[in-house]
């Protein structure tokens, strides 16, 4: 028996509880299961009991088959298949979502490439070499929040971490190892998120940087910061014994593993009104991070009126949420492990006013620090650099230059169209097949600009087949619009996030006779779409399925029928969009786009916001957003594409309440910030006066613990960190010469020379090689400022793990650690207007505070 009986009956009865909300495909899904017996049966009903309702129309049947098949291959053939207790097994190694991505038969592909290569080694030995492997195929580059196949990345060589993550736990699975995706929806000390990897080996969880190979289990970049996190989760469908679970996503359970990697207590929320406890409220944890309070969790209040969730120590705000009304409070997990908010004073709307405020990061720790031995040292460096070059090796194989010079050649712009096929990567032959195609004259330039209609991403692993249809059956629509129009909004197979399927010729044959109406009225269209409506306990709102999916299942979420909406629209003719500010569906008609909820099809106004910000560099998502007010839930606006004219910046809003936050994070990871609420009225303009928390020196300050770290002196020999910053205060500079941050920071301390030279400090500038004097800035600052020290190091090994220690961009040069007694009090990286004048002010500060 493969499964116990006990498992058996439980996967059957969840199976028998959830069996009413397969949709339209239930009937189909049953009769098939019929065909299945044993631990294909139970590994069958454990899918279809769990999987969001996108995963019922999107895949079939065969599909999810061949991942239990090979599953159990696993379980009786892998080395230790057999002693993964069942409902690791299930949830870590068979099951076939690991986060949002496109799920491809993969899993044979993944073993046949790696078993030879781990034979004989223990689990342990085996995930790390697996991680090389993944190492050798893949690395990091940011992208879009879509998630591309495990294949996709490896047809790409490139991925965001979530999708390197995705990409190693597949991997990893598919040699049997149980494997799981960790992730932290939002750091509390920096403006990013971060996904990594866990593994099962004999009986205990460890952790690794995926597609970032270490010589040792529990070691990665991520480390210390990831002992300042507030919160991170996991995914699992079953229930494990030991782990704290949040919340849950439609059927799957999101478990909490913050106390693995930080200090952390139990922190309840009590919401109580003037009668005593209030139960299903739903209680958001935010953290404010990129400008806006995002819910690392959201747990609904009990029959006692209470909401828990395990938490690090910092500032975490509560939006508790009732029926549309809400109230709102700050709290310290540091200073309590708990609060009681009164829903007696909750409203639908916050009246206009403005607050400022102080959201505190945890602390800096150094929980989980492992350190190499010199051998290890050495030993990771071989095997980093070994799987870069041969990953770069492997990348070089993508692009076929002459094939595709050649084909552009036919274009008026050339170089564009090699430009697509450069960034096609693995998906190189599927674009060169489509822009070879030949769909009449005059057409071959809008096969292009198809294209570049799509994001990126879609060029990895779109194809070509897909392309086709949706090109020709959108040309016949082609004379109706301005090219503005008609490209993105009719001949763009994109709605928003979907995974992209063909559509076109299913919707064409399927709404053939309400075509003409729907064109009439494209209100109409939107009453078509609403009546697709899923359970929700199998909602998740990070798979809004795909046209073709959501007719098969006969279930979508809000962003799915959002997908219809638009696939319907651009079938038919219809310009349509879902808008990227507020994601609201929309149609474009007599000269503009109109919201399709909006029956009447009249236009909801305008008003006009306009922001004066003094001097600062307003960045969208990192020191300013708005939010608007929805069912008493903020959704922040994407106006990432927002220009300042100088100081002042004009928006166009539809009427609502808006909540602005401006945010100044300071090198310790703490934030000053101001909120401002107001509302907007049909066609009103308002003007709306913010600026940022002006901090003061002593908030700059950061205590960091710094790594031993050796540099090299003129002559060759060694200099240990300790000589260097031990009983003083020094400003150590890693610079990357003739590059323009590292021109301007030397001429900034040239013009500082005066005030430098008469602080007392040791200034030490770090290079790569000697080869660094022959830059003329270079010199003629070292001449500048005569007590300058120099030393050479290996940047990878010094400024990137120091960089990262002090939660600053590893990747940008020049990195400035102000260090004193082996602790660091401040540090940056890259391009900063200003360094130098802050620099001598920290410095004295540093003086006087000691």
């Amino acid at each position: 028996m493969i499964f116990s009986q006990e498992l058996q009956d439980s996967v059957h009865r969840q199976f028998l509880k959830t069996q009413s909300t397969l949709g339209l495909r239930g009937g189909e899904i049953l009769s098939r299961l019929d065909g299945c017996e044993g631990g294909r049966r139970t590994a069958m009903e454990f899918f279809y009991s769990t999987m969001p309702s996108a995963d019922l129309g999107d895949y079939d049947f065969s599909l999810y088959l061949s991942y239990v098949d090979f599953g159990l291959f696993l379980r009786e053939h892998s080395p230790w298949g057999g002693r993964i207790p069942e409902n690791i097994f299930l949830n870590y190694v068979l099951y076939y979502r690991i986060n949002n991505e496109k799920i491809e038969e993969c899993r044979k592909f993944f073993y046949d490439a790696l078993n030879e290569r781990i034979r004989g080694m223990s689990m342990k030995e085996a995930a790390l070499e697996v991680n090389v492997w993944c190492a050798e195929h893949v690395t990091y580059q940011a992208t879009d929040e879509r998630t591309v196949s495990p294949l996709t990345a490896l047809r790409s060589s490139y991925g965001r971490c979530g999708e390197e993550s995705t990409f190693a736990v597949t991997a990893l699975r598919s040699v049997g190892i149980p494997a799981r995706q960790v992730y932290t929806p939002r750091w509390a000390h920096c403006d990013d998120n971060h996904a990594w990897v866990e593994v099962w080996c004999d009986g205990e969880w460890y952790f690794l940087g995926a597609c970032e190979p270490e010589p040792v289990l529990n070691r990665g970049w991520f480390t210390e910061a990831a002992a300042r996190s507030m919160l991170m989760d996991s995914k699992s469908f079953l229930p494990i014994e030991g782990e704290e679970p949040i919340c849950t996503d439609g059927q799957t359970i999101i478990l909490n593993e913050i106390r693995r990697y930080a200090d952390a207590r139990r922190f309840t929320v009590t919401v109580t009104d003037g009668s005593g406890p209030v139960s299903g409220v739903t209680v958001g944890f935010e953290l404010l991070n990129g400008a806006e309070f995002f819910p690392v969790a959201a747990v609904v209040t009990d029959e006692t009126g209470r909401a828990g969730v395990t938490l690090g120590f910092g500032s975490v705000h509560i939006h508790a949420e009732k029926d549309g009304s809400f109230v709102e409070a700050f709290a310290d997990t540091e200073e309590t492990d708990g609060i009681t908010v009164d829903f007696s004073g909750a409203v639908r709307a916050e009246p206009d006013a403005r607050e400022d405020f102080c959201f505190r990061a945890p602390k800096d720790s150094t929980r989980n620090l492992v350190l190499l031995s010199p051998e290890q040292k050495e030993r990771r460096k071989q095997i980093v650099d070994g799987a870069e070059r041969k990953r770069q090796q492997y990348a070089k194989s993508f692009y076929q230059k002459e094939k595709a010079e050649k084909l552009a050649a036919a274009f008026a712009r050339p170089q564009e169209v090699l430009a697509v096929l450069k960034a096609a990567e693995g998906n190189f032959e599927e674009l060169y097949r489509f822009l070879s195609m030949d769909f009449g004259r005059g057409n071959r330039e809008l096969q292009l600009k198809m294209l570049q209609s799509l994001p990126k991403k879609d060029w990895r692993d779109v194809g070509a087949a897909l392309l086709a249809e949706h090109f020709t059956h959108s040309l016949r629509y082609q004379a109706d619009y301005p090219e503005e129009i008609f490209v993105p909004y009719i001949l763009c197979p994109r709605a928003h996030f979907e995974q992209l399927t063909p559509y076109s010729r299913l919707l064409s044959g399927l709404l053939d006779e309400q075509a003409a109406a729907f064109r009439r009225q494209p209100g109409l269209v939107w009453e078509y779409v609403s009546r697709f409506e899923g359970p929700s306990e199998r909602d998740s709102e990070r798979l809004p399925g795909t046209p073709a999916g959501i007719l098969s299942s006969g279930q979508a979420n809000e962003m799915g029928r959002g997908v219809l909406f638009t696939a319907v629209c651009r079938t038919l003719g219809i310009p349509a969009r879902i808008n990227s500010i507020n994601l609201y569906p929309q149609y474009y008609q007599n000269g503009g786009f109109k919201n399709a909820q909006e029956a009447s099809g009249e236009s909801c106004g305008k008003a006009v916001l306009t922001l004066l910000g003094g001097e600062e560099n307003w960045s969208y998502l990192h020191n300013w957003t708005i939010a608007v007010l929805k069912d008493g839930v903020y959704r922040t606006l994407e106006l990432s594409d927002s220009v300042w004219t100088d100081t002042t910046l004009t928006l166009s809003l539809l009427p609502g309440h808006y909540r602005l936050i401006t945010s100044s994070r300071t090198p310790n990871g703490n934030q000053f910030a101001k909120k401002y609420c107001f509302r907007l009225a049909d066609k009103e303009s308002k003007e709306l006066s913010v600026s940022l928390f002006q901090t003061q020196i002593s908030d700059l300050f950061v205590d960091i613990p710094l790594p031993p770290f050796q540099l090299t002196g003129d002559g060759d020999e060694p200099v240990l960190s300790a000589a260097v910053t031990d009983g003083k205060t020094a400003v150590l500079i890693w610079l990357e010469e003739g590059r323009e941050p590292t021109e301007h920071i030397l001429n900034e301390l040239i013009g500082a020379r005066e005030k430098l030279n008469a602080l007392g400090c040791e200034l030490v500038f770090i290079l790569r090689g000697r080869s660094a004097w022959e830059n003329e800035t270079f010199a003629k600052a070292y001449r500048a400022i005569p007590g300058a020290r120099v030393y050479y190091s290996d940047f990878a090994e010094t400024a990137a793990p120091l960089a990262r220690r002090t939660f600053v961009d590893p990747e940008k040069l020049p990195l400035t650690i102000v260090a004193r007694d082996g602790r660091g009090i401040y540090a940056c990286s890259g391009y900063n207007v200003g360094v130098a004048d802050l620099l001598i002010k920290i410095i004295a500060a540093a003086g006087e505070k000691r």
